[in-house]
């Protein structure tokens, strides 16, 4: 079985516990105006203004085979395999494949996903998770829509759904100033993980233009060119309020 990527990047330490093989799939159904992998978004290659090449056909196996190189680092550190994208869950059979052989070799399987997908496909892929990083990206729903695509009720029902299949789970929170950054997002939020018991914590994803030069190599334009990046201030003021 074949599927597409970008990259896999070895020695990550914030994609899930210890230190992880992370795969970066390409592909996702969302378009976040704030996405800073942009290049990630389309499922075919594609082709930067200086001439490079984005995103790889590659197969099950040799993704597996690169991820046994570090088995050694995963079992020393508690660490493991995250699936990452663009989103898991736009490539489940691949995404499933990866994780069935990591499984079958004991190894900690976990996916990044922003949970929009049909219940069939978040059900097949989580058969073989350990650990689920799930963003809640909004919990206004017109503004969900607005800013990303996805549908709120979707998303918060596939949520569930990895709380019922008794999956930890951590929320990530990407957090984009004047878009989320509301006192009544994070009391939302808050009030959803007190409600699931087998959330394991919430992270604040604070908004950086790291993925801006990836734009201008795409040819696409920035539409958070003019947000400013928050300050620790700012960051530990949002922490305060999920505690």
């Amino acid at each position: 079985m074949q599927g597409k990527i970008i990259n896999i990047t070895r020695f990550c330490t914030d994609d899930g516990p210890g230190i992880r093989t992370t795969v970066f799939l390409k592909g996702c159904p969302l378009r976040c105006i704030w996405c800073h992998n942009p290049e990630s978004q389309k499922s075919d290659e594609e082709q930067y203004v200086n001439g490079e090449i984005v995103g790889k056909t590659i197969s099950v196996q040799e993704i597996f085979d690169e991820i046994l190189k570090d088995k050694v680092f995963y079992e020393t550190s508690g660490g493991g395999v995250t699936i990452s994208g663009g989103e898991p869950l736009y490539q489940p059979e691949f995404t499933t494949e990866i994780l069935r052989l990591c499984k079958e070799s004991n190894l900690h399987t976990c996916i990044e996903t922003s949970g929009f997908a049909i219940e069939s496909t978040i059900r097949k892929v989580l058969k073989y998770c350990d650990l689920v990083l799930f963003d809640i990206k909004e919990t206004d729903a017109k503004k969900l829509l607005e800013y990303t695509g996805a549908t709120l009720n979707i998303v918060l029902q596939n949520l569930k759904i990895v709380n019922d299949m008794k999956i930890p789970f951590v929320i990530r929170l990407p957090i984009i100033p004047g878009i989320n950054d509301r006192n009544e997002h994070f009391l939302k939020v808050k009030a959803i993980a007190e409600g699931l018991v087998f959330c394991r914590g919430i992270e604040i994803m604070p908004y950086h233009k790291l993925g801006e030069y990836k734009y201008q190599q795409l040819g696409k334009e920035y539409l958070c060119r003019n947000i400013v990046e928050p300050s620790k201030d700012d960051v530990e003021k949002w922490k305060s309020l999920l505690k």
